[in-house]
């Protein structure tokens, strides 16, 4: 399995956005051990 990520918005500020690529469909994220 290959994982990308891609990140923006570190220069602008507290927030950041984050997309990731090549996780199986369906596969749970814990937002709350993200943050």
């Amino acid at each position: 399995m290959t994982v990308r990520f891609l990140t923006a918005g570190e220069s602008h500020g507290r927030a950041l956005l984050a997309i990731v690529e090549g996780f199986p469909a369906g596969l749970s994220v814990d937002v709350e051990f993200i943050a």
